[in-house]
């Protein structure tokens, strides 16, 4: 008999922002698939997520995100565990080295938007076929009138979209580029019942970017220092978390092309 839970997909989710998205998903019954491409990080996370005894069930996939088989193994073992998928949250990302464009090396910039558009991409575009294929049952929504299915999907882009001085071009660019993807998702398949939203978040602690060697980064480093001295604090993962989740949850339904800045006012001084 197949699952009556709801499912979704979190990438990046051995650490940080995305692990605390799943978190928040466990804690309310849903099944969720966390990928990410560290394989032992992730497999840490899930054994500990799964001993705080959540309601929920974690599976982890091992899987570069950048890579068109990897990303469909995803879905072909999500669904498999739970019978379908029913959101997707796009987590992972990774940071640039704060460069101006005239400094912005090649090919740190194709990773960059490998990463954090690319991957965004090849995985919503699985996640609309998924929430269009023949047969899969409305476990979420409303399917009445001319809502044929339903599905959700959440990008997490940042406020580097709203303020050029807080990145570098690299960041900049994909975080931008994420609200587009989010929007003509949300534009092209609304009669389906398939949203599709953008956050925004501002200063957050996690580990985007514990491995750098800030006496090696360019010159804008200073620059977007003193922006960033504009914050306001700290965004908390765990609320960002219940976020996603009301988006992705019945509660969000009539939430579709959403830009939704999580701040703390920051893009407001």
């Amino acid at each position: 008999m197949a699952s009556t839970k709801l499912s979704v997909i979190v990438t990046g989710a051995a650490v940080g922002l995305g692990k605390a998205i799943a978190v928040e998903f466990l804690k309310c019954g849903w099944q969720v698939a966390l990928v990410d491409i560290a394989a032992e990080k992730l497999a840490a996370t899930v054994d500990a997520v799964n001993a705080l005894g959540h309601p929920g069930e974690a599976l982890g996939v091992a899987a570069d995100i950048t890579d068109e088989a990897s990303v469909q193994s995803v879905f072909d073992k999500s669904v498999a565990a739970f019978g379908q998928v029913d959101a997707l949250v796009n987590s992972a990302g990774i940071m640039d080295k704060f460069h101006a464009v005239g400094e912005q090396d090649v090919a740190l910039w194709n990773k960059v938007l490998d990463v954090n558009l690319n991957g965004a991409f090849l995985l919503s575009r699985l996640a609309a076929q998924e929430f269009l294929r023949e047969g899969r049952v409305v476990r979420n929504g409303d399917a009445s009138g001319e809502v044929k299915t339903g599905g959700a999907i959440v990008n997490i882009a940042s406020i580097a979209a709203f303020r050029g001085g807080v990145a570098g071009v690299a960041y900049t660019t994909s975080k931008y580029a994420a609200i587009g993807l989010a929007t003509s998702t949300a534009a092209a398949y609304a009669k389906q019942g398939i949203r599709c939203n953008a956050i925004c978040p501002g200063s957050m602690e996690t580990a985007i970017a514990e491995d750098f060697d800030y006496s090696s980064l360019g010159q804008q480093f200073a620059s977007v220092m003193k922006v960033n001295e504009m914050s306001v604090g700290f965004s908390d993962t765990g609320r960002l978390g219940r976020l996603v989740l009301f988006l992705c949850g019945e509660d969000g339904q009539d939430i579709n092309g959403a830009v939704i800045q999580v701040d703390r006012g920051w893009t407001s001084i």
